[in-house]
């Protein structure tokens, strides 16, 4: 439990109404007084004595259609946009539900963030692999450091979750394992930071010390709309939410380096393939198939070799923003490549072996850039013909079906066209958005069953092929309308391996 004004104090602007049931005038500062349980934001979990905030999502969802809902349920104050009295709760308005909770999670836990250096990695692209590999940087220079993202949440070697809501939650659920990871002693988070979360200001409350862009591409259109509004999403973790004195790690060889430069509040550290940048490669990359080699220049230093057991071109990038981290932590370049030769991201080019005499590899690629980006690693080490398997999810932006389409037959020589997580839509109708963006000059095959898909690629491939698995990589479920069904690309790729290979 704890007294409503502890949460009232950190809102900056706000006006308690007493409920219109109420009928002495009594002191707002009793009404203050009183204890509430917990903040949430979904009326069905409403408790008794609960806050409910009334948010207001760009998708749509406006929860001030649920406050009657939250209210007969137990809801005690509800913080709400609009002016409306309530009989049977006390009403706190805002100016913005969504940044309210945020602030107001923040107070509930007792402001766990401002003990803990936060390190937040954005972009459409590589936030889990520069997550975990700054996780390892810092663990390796004896910080003790805890991560959050779609993997779950980590404390140093330990998972103290496996998967959570969303890549970034929402406060409560946030504030609440910032507060588990301070009192394990952490001194240093790393968050995967999403476009969503910074839209919709569930990071209210939160400084960062260091924030990372990785790179920018199409995504979330459905419920940001235009990329510009994606793009304008992704620049608030550098415009408002990063510390002054901290520092902004940008991707310099990334068309929307200017725009984040000229956001950022902080000081910028720039990386990437061109030696224009401040953390750059020393010569040509080293790519083979079990692992990725560069040597690494900051400015004009000697540079120093790093070998990553990850693969391609794009897990350069990841590197080299990982790397420029530890640089601004003051962390050197054998400690870090010592850090990053461990390294291992599940579902990530994650290879799946059973002693078949060629390579299969599941990935999480989901955008056009990510899948063309596999391919083109993959390629780098097939002798043989390279094979996708993939399709896209349901309720999700179509604009970017034929794209994906076209990204997976422009790199490969098979390409099997399946589901993903369809959801409420039917999936041959998302096939058929997919089916404009596939060259006619690629063997394409639609296979609607996912595991079908998976045994008509392994079962055709030969010597020296590379299979590509992609969309999923380490999701162990299917959406099909609102069911969950067991499935997980990697286990379905073993046993179809198993069953051949033995």
């Amino acid at each position: 439990m704890i007294q409503l004004s502890r949460l009232l104090d950190a809102l900056p602007r706000k006006e308690v109404i007493r409920p219109s049931g109420q009928a002495d005038q009594a002191d707002q500062a009793d009404q203050a007084g009183q204890e509430i349980g917990g903040i949430v934001h979904d009326s069905r979990s409403v408790k008794p004595g609960d806050v409910f905030v009334a948010l207001r999502e760009p998708s749509g969802r406006d929860g001030h259609k649920y406050v009657r809902d939250a209210v007969a349920r137990g809801a005690s104050v509800v913080v709400q946009e609009n002016e409306e009295r309530l009989d049977d709760a006390t009403a706190v308005i805002v100016p913005d539900t969504s940044r309210a909770y945020g602030l107001m999670a923040a107070a509930y836990y007792g402001r766990p963030a401002d003990d803990l250096c936060l390190v937040g990695v954005t972009g459409t692209n590589g936030k889990t692999t520069v997550s975990l590999l700054v996780e390892a940087i810092l663990r390796e220079c004896g910080r003790s450091v805890g991560g959050i993202g779609t993997l779950g949440i980590r404390y140093m070697d330990e998972m103290l979750e496996w998967k959570l809501s969303h890549t970034t939650p929402y406060p409560m659920e946030l504030h609440r394992t910032l507060r588990k990871i301070r009192d394990r002693g952490g001194e240093c988070v790393v968050m995967e930071v999403s476009s969503h979360s910074l839209a919709w200001q569930r990071l209210s409350g939160l400084r960062f010390t260091t924030g990372v862009f990785t790179n920018l591409s199409r995504e979330h259109l459905d419920d940001h709309k235009t990329f510009d509004a994606y793009r304008e999403a992704k620049t608030l973790l550098f415009s408002e939410l990063l510390d002054e004195k901290g520092s902004a790690v940008l991707n310099m060889d990334d068309p929307a380096f200017v725009h984040f430069r000229n956001a950022s509040r902080a000081r910028v550290l720039s990386y990437g393939l061109d030696k224009r940048a401040d953390v750059h490669r020393a010569g040509p990359i080293g790519y083979h198939a079990d692992r990725t080699t560069l040597a690494v220049q900051v400015r004009s230093d000697p540079p120093f070799n790093v070998t990553l057991p990850l693969l391609g071109r794009f897990n350069a990038y990841n590197a080299l923003a990982a790397i420029s981290v530890g640089l601004e932590f003051g962390i050197d370049g054998a400690l870090m490549n010592r850090a990053v030769s461990g390294i291992r991201v599940p579902g990530r080019l994650e290879r799946v072996d059973a002693g078949q005499p060629f390579n299969v590899l599941v990935d999480f690629a989901h955008t056009p850039d990510a899948l063309g980006a596999v391919l083109s690693a993959c390629r780098e080490w097939t002798r043989g013909n390279l094979t996708v398997v993939f399709g896209c999810g349901g309720d999700r932006d179509p604009g970017k079906r034929p794209l994906m389409g076209r990204a997976a037959s422009t790199h490969a020589d098979v390409v099997i066209v399946t589901t993903d997580n369809p959801r409420t839509e039917p999936p041959d109708r998302i096939i058929r958005d997919i089916e404009p963006g596939l060259l006619p000059n690629v063997r394409s095959h639609i296979v609607q069953d996912r595991g079908e898909a998976i045994r008509k690629a392994l079962r055709e491939a030969g010597e020296g092929d590379t299979v590509l698995i992609a969309g999923r990589g380490d999701t162990v479920y299917q959406v099909v309308g609102d069911t969950q069904i067991e499935f997980d690309d990697r286990i379905k790729a073993r046993e179809c391996l198993e069953a051949h290979y033995g």
